[in-house]
């Protein structure tokens, strides 16, 4: 048996094999997570967000009507609360303005734009300019992917929570999708490939600022790179000038002040300190993610042997160069660094969990994606400097890697515990996302009651992560209370324990 998988990989077929089995693991692991898509439910800035849209499409059923309440919602949130206009803008069409059967699709959206802005980049980075072979970019691209959906520190902010994944989600897709732009513009000098770039930088700059920094670091490396293949790859200035000027747009919105209170300020000085800070949370962090996503890191080490595998035949048959390794490579983590900058700068730090947790999420993500691209960037160097290498060291290279990549599952297999695929196969088999399907439909049931003005619901018990609940409470004062009774037009709206609710409910 040994010798047969010797001579699997000295012939080379051995990427095969790997190809079918790392694309049919991928596609089984997103059965889980699609299988809580009928459970999925709105929550929280949800029904906030979505007022006026919501109330738009009753009143007409007109999505005109509904586009022009999303604006009104974007220039409301402007002048009171954050200036990230096309987040807002998003968070305004959550699925259930249009219908309270429609949030089932927020799983399948949010995978899907991540799985098609990754694969997007990774096609056209590794097939149309690396010319490497649409089998080996399935392997690479099913295993980063893995990586990156499965072990993603907060699973609701990232795939089932519309607001959340809406301000972190879709802008890792809009970037993605961006950078494929700037790639398929270098190779085919099309218009449209820059008016795209341009579109999708342009709404980047109105997202999540963390995103739209790693944008614009990428698109900044890009420009570099390319510079010197073509003097055109400066056309893609256009797309980072109209993020800048969309960025600017957002951070100077009068909501920044009121949401950031008293303390808000934007100086040179501030910029400068926040600058440095960052820089320190960015190396911590990374070091840190190495210790807590072993797992992770060990899918790693085999995409790092299949990279070296594959561009040990590559680079020397395309005569491919990589200039200055080290310094990009320290561009990539600088980069990685830099999305830390906007929570440093307004006092917050990701590691004492004082942030959104849409923010780890992302800073998750650019490290794996940094990660891969140092890999890259250095494995190529490698080969360009060896030519590739002996055919020999193959064996000793999957072995020892794919040895390394076990003993760390071994070792550290109740890290598969923290995945999205455990944590929603636990929420199914232990029976608590039918009882969460069972409450949140007697809730909507009874907030869609039109003979009901003055609306009192049971509480929703027990724990629903990886999916969200913002729990209604006795207090029809309570935040959440107002705009859930806002969004179905109730007079007020309060929870009661459950046994209470019942006991009225016999009463009646």
């Amino acid at each position: 048996m040994k010798r047969v998988w010797a001579d699997i990989i000295k012939t080379g077929n051995i990427r095969t094999p790997l190809t079918w089995m790392a694309v049919v693991i991928f596609a089984l692991s997103l059965l889980p997570i699609l299988a809580l898509a009928g459970v999925d439910r709105a929550s929280g800035d949800d029904w906030s967000f979505g007022l006026l849209t919501h109330l738009s499409w009753v009143d007409t059923h007109s999505v005109w009507q509904v586009l022009k309440a999303a604006c009104a919602s974007v220039q409301k949130y402007y002048f009171s609360w954050q200036g990230t206009w096309f987040s807002v803008f998003l968070f305004s069409l959550q699925p259930e303005v249009f219908s309270h059967d429609a949030y089932w699709i927020v799983p399948w959206l949010m995978t899907g734009l991540l799985i098609g802005g990754i694969s997007d980049f990774l096609y056209c980075l590794l097939v149309r300019f690396l010319q490497i072979s649409k089998r080996d970019f399935l392997l690479l691209d099913a295993v980063l992917l893995l990586v990156l959906i499965q072990f993603v520190p907060y699973q609701t902010s990232a795939v089932f929570w519309y607001n959340g994944a809406a301000h972190y989600t879709v802008p890792l897709a809009l970037a993605m999708f961006a950078c494929a732009c700037f790639l398929r513009y270098v190779l085919d000098y099309r218009k449209r490939d820059l008016v795209l770039a341009s579109v999708w930088l342009t709404l980047l700059g109105g997202t999540n600022y963390l995103t739209a920094i790693f944008g614009l670091g990428m698109f900044l490396l890009f420009v570099v790179l390319f510079f010197f293949r073509d003097r055109r790859a400066l056309f893609m200035l256009i797309p980072m000038t109209l993020e800048t000027a969309a960025l600017l747009v957002s951070a100077l919105a009068p909501g920044n002040a009121v949401r950031g209170g008293p303390q808000y300020h934007i100086t040179a000085a501030g910029i400068v300190r926040a600058i440095g800070k960052a820089m320190a949370q960015g190396a911590e962090g990374m070091w840190k993610f190495f210790w807590d996503y072993p797992v992770a890191m060990a899918a790693m080490i085999v995409i790092a042997v299949l990279l070296w595998d594959i561009l040990r035949e590559t680079v020397p048959r395309r005569k491919l160069h990589f200039p200055c390794p080290l310094l990009v490579i320290l561009y990539l983590w600088m980069v990685h660094c830099a999305v830390y900058w906007p929570v440093v700068f307004v006092g917050g730090s990701v590691s004492d969990g004082s942030v959104s947790v849409g923010v780890p999420n992302t800073i998750f993500w650019v490290f794996i994606l940094m990660l891969f691209g140092s890999l890259l960037y250095g494995l190529g160097w490698i080969c360009e400097k060896s030519g590739g290498g002996e055919e020999k060291l193959r064996l000793p290279v999957y072995l020892s890697g794919f040895a390394a990549a076990f003993l760390i599952l071994g070792i550290c297999r109740l890290d598969l515990k923290n995945s999205t695929d455990y944590a929603c196969y636990y929420y199914i088999r232990t029976g608590r996302a039918a009882v969460y399907k069972e409450q949140m439909d007697e809730l909507t049931r009874i907030l869609t009651d039109e003979s009901v003005e003055d609306a009192v619901v049971p509480f929703i018990v027990g724990e629903q992560e990886p999916l969200v609940h913002m729990p209604i409470t006795l207090d029809k004062e309570e935040w959440t209370n107002q705009k859930m009774a806002q969004f179905f037009r109730k007079k007020s709206l309060v929870a009661v324990p459950r046994d209470e609710w019942e006991a009225q409910r016999e009463i009646r």
